[in-house]
């Protein structure tokens, strides 16, 4: 068996073969990222007697640069596993205590990493979860983007126009962006006709508001106390942002509806049968984790996640204060901590373990991570036995049924 480690770079990638016993077999060699410098790499392959049944390729999940590479030798028959970068990091700094790190030293060093670890073929999500994945991730962006321009939005209007805010339960509410967008300042929403602002309170809030909420900001905007000052260029910057909002709700809704034709229904309708986890969690989670049966431990989802603990211990000293790790899927990490704070509240079976941390002085985030590392061995029961989840009845429940009996 041959092992052939690959640096990943984005023009260029480097790579070097090792023998089953660990010799270096011939010099590392640079081939470009591009049709010719991939069929140079297979007549090198051909030159070390490097056949798809007699060796492995093994390279660094490094950004997407790898991914075309990937399916170049899948394509030609090749087992190709793939390695997390923090692990090969890891693995150099245990080989040597040198700073040495060039491409040709790290291709030998990861084909190294390989056959100390006897690593086998990846098994690599199928095409359809890496583009749930894709999009998925690329959702979070979006709404990332949205949630900054909302706070700038937020930031303008309080110079503006301070005291809308008390006038609605959501400052972001249609109706509040309508008169902030059309508007823009308290001395034009001051200046304009009764009728005219309640035909646009009425359409902004579909009928839920008329002439009563008009007139209150009416009211508001005579009395203002919003800056004067720029308040022109700062009524154009919040009504641009404000446009920018809303085209990014409608692009977020295409998105979402996109994600549901990918989510495969089965996978979806289990992942929602637990308590937190809604429609655009399911996505997420599904996207992220792929097949189930990669998971052979709950532990290794919690690490996958980056939500299991970090300690450090050296000699007699041991650090009594643990945190998240946060060294895996950051996308898989925020969706099982938003999915864990809701399902402490609808499920007994998550929220009595909840209570439990908190009653032992726990902070409510790591209750919450704790909450988390749970949800991670029921989704897995959950996808791997293709089975709804089955609610479980509380502590307390189970007492006075026991107490009745």
């Amino acid at each position: 068996m041959q092992y052939i480690g690959i640096d990943i770079a984005k023009h260029a990638h480097v790579a070097a073969a090792r023998l089953d016993d660990g010799t270096p077999h011939g010099k590392a060699f640079e081939f470009a990222n591009d049709e010719e410098g991939f069929g140079s790499l297979l007549k090198r392959l051909r030159e070390l007697d490097a056949d798809q049944g007699s060796c492995l390729v093994v390279m660094e999940s490094t950004g997407h640069y790898w991914m075309s590479l990937w399916s170049f030798l899948d394509d030609h028959g090749f087992g190709v596993a793939i390695v997390n970068p923090i692990l090969i990091d890891a693995f150099r700094k245990a080989d040597t205590v040198r700073k040495t790190k060039t491409d040709l030293v790290d291709a030998f060093l990861i084909a190294e990493y390989a056959r100390f670890k006897r690593l086998g073929p990846s098994r690599v999500s199928p095409e359809a979860a890496d583009g749930l994945k894709q999009l998925t991730r690329y959702r979070a962006h979006l709404v990332k983007e949205r949630t900054a321009l909302k706070n700038r939005s937020t930031a303008v209007a309080d110079r503006l126009f301070p005291e809308l805010e008390r006038l609605f339960s959501d400052r972001h509410s249609a109706t509040s962006r309508a008169i902030l967008r059309d508007y823009g300042t308290p001395a034009k929403v001051a200046a304009t006709d009764i009728r005219t602002l309640t035909k646009t309170v009425e359409r902004a809030s579909r009928g839920r508001h008329g002439r009563v909420k008009a007139e209150e900001i009416k009211a508001a905007a005579k009395s203002s106390v919003g800056s004067a000052y720029a308040s022109d260029a700062l009524a154009f910057e919040l009504a641009h942002a404000l446009e920018l909002v809303d085209h990014l709700d409608a692009e977020i809704a295409r998105l979402d509806a996109k994600i549901g034709e990918l989510l495969d229904t089965e996978v979806g309708g289990l992942l929602r049968s637990i308590p937190g986890i809604g429609p655009v969690n399911a996505a997420a989670i599904a996207a992220e984790i792929g097949d189930p049966d990669r998971f052979d431990d709950p532990r290794k989802l919690v690490a996958y996640a980056g939500i299991d603990a970090s300690k450090y211990q050296s000699g007699k000293f041991d650090g009594d204060e643990q945190h998240m790790s946060k060294r895996g899927s950051s996308y898989l990490r925020f969706a099982l901590m938003t999915a864990a704070d809701k399902a402490r509240i609808y499920d007994p079976y998550f929220g009595d373990y909840y209570d439990s941390l908190r009653a032992r002085g726990k902070h409510h985030y790591v209750a919450v991570s704790g909450v988390a590392r749970k949800l991670c061995g029921v989704i897995l029961a959950v996808l791997r036995e293709r089975r709804p989840y089955e609610p479980r009845p509380s502590i307390q429940s189970q007492r006075k049924q026991a107490g009745t009996d």
